[in-house]
C-alpha cells in the first residue's frame, strides 16, 4: 500500500522530467490567496521535557481555527496536448490553534512555539494559542476542459480544471529543517478576461502525514489535513 501511494505521488515528477519544456506551450504564472481549514488532529509528543522526564504522550483531537493560504504557481499547457499541463506550486498556509483544554495520555511540561503546553497526571492537556506556519511546494499535473472557444480564444473563455501531485512541506526538527512528503489535489474554474489574463477560483486538499516540529528535546508529531478555497489571477504567455 505504501509503495503504491509513493508511486502515485511521484508520477508528476516523472512526467516533468520526461516531458521537459516543449518548444510550443502556453505558459502561465498564477498568484493566489484564500482561506484554509485544517482538520482537528491528535498530537503525539516524545522525547524529554523541561523537567527532564521522558515523555511518550498524546493529546487528542486538537481543534483549529480558520487560517490563510497564499502562493505562486508557474506552469505550462502543452501545445500538442492542450488538455494537459505541468506546473510547480510554491505555497504557504497557516494553522491557528486556539487555547483549549483537551484529553491526553502521559504527562508533559514543555513549550510549543515558545508557549507553555502541559498534560497533568489526571490526563488534562492545556494547549496554548499558537499559529503554526507551513511552507511547501508541489510539482503537479493539470487537466483542463476548454469551453466557449473562438478564434480569439482557442483554449476557451471558461476552463474547468483538475490538479494533483506530490507535495513537500518544510518541517523544523531540532536545529535543522526536514522535508515531509504528502500530496495536493484540487479542482477549479478559470475565466479568461482578455487574451493574456484570467481569473480563477479553486478548491484544494493538502495533506502531510507525520508532520514534525520540536522544542529543545521534545518532538511534536501530527497529521496535517488542510482544505482551502483560493482565488487568483493568471498571466498567460
Amino acid at each position: 500500500m505504501r509503495s503504491g501511494w509513493m508511486a502515485l505521488l511521484a508520477a508528476p515528477l516523472v512526467a516533468v522530467a520526461w516531458a521537459g519544456a516543449p518548444a510550443e506551450a502556453e505558459w502561465a504564472l498564477d498568484v493566489y490567496g484564500g482561506a484554509a481549514w485544517t482538520q482537528s488532529a491528535d498530537l503525539d509528543v516524545s522525547g524529554r521535557d523541561d523537567t527532564g522526564a521522558t515523555v511518550d504522550a498524546t493529546i487528542f483531537d486538537i481543534k483549529t481555527n480558520t487560517g490563510m493560504t497564499a502562493g505562486l504557481r508557474a506552469g505550462y499547457w502543452i501545445d500538442k496536448l492542450p488538455f494537459v499541463g505541468l506546473g510547480l506550486d510554491l505555497f504557504f498556509f497557516s494553522i491557528p490553534i486556539p487555547a483549549q483544554t483537551a484529553s491526553g495520555t502521559g504527562t508533559l511540561t514543555s513549550e510549543i512555539r515558545d508557549e507553555p503546553i502541559t498534560i497533568n497526571a489526571a490526563g488534562q492537556a492545556r494547549v496554548p494559542s499558537v499559529t503554526l506556519p507551513a511552507l511547501g511546494f508541489s510539482p503537479e499535473i493539470r487537466l483542463r476542459w476548454p469551453l466557449i472557444k473562438s478564434k480569439d480564444y482557442p483554449q476557451g473563455v471558461l476552463q474547468p480544471y483538475l490538479t494533483g501531485g506530490p507535495a513537500w512541506a518544510f518541517s523544523l526538527a531540532g536545529d535543522h529543517v526536514d522535508l515531509k512528503i504528502g500530496g495536493k489535489f484540487g479542482a477549479g474554474l478559470s475565466v479568461t478576461l482578455v487574451r493574456f489574463v484570467a481569473l480563477f477560483a479553486e478548491y484544494r486538499y493538502t495533506f502531510f502525514p507525520g508532520y514534525t516540529l520540536s522544542h529543545d528535546a521534545v518532538a511534536y508529531k501530527t497529521d496535517i489535513n488542510s482544505h482551502a478555497a483560493i482565488v487568483g489571477i493568471s498571466l498567460r504567455f
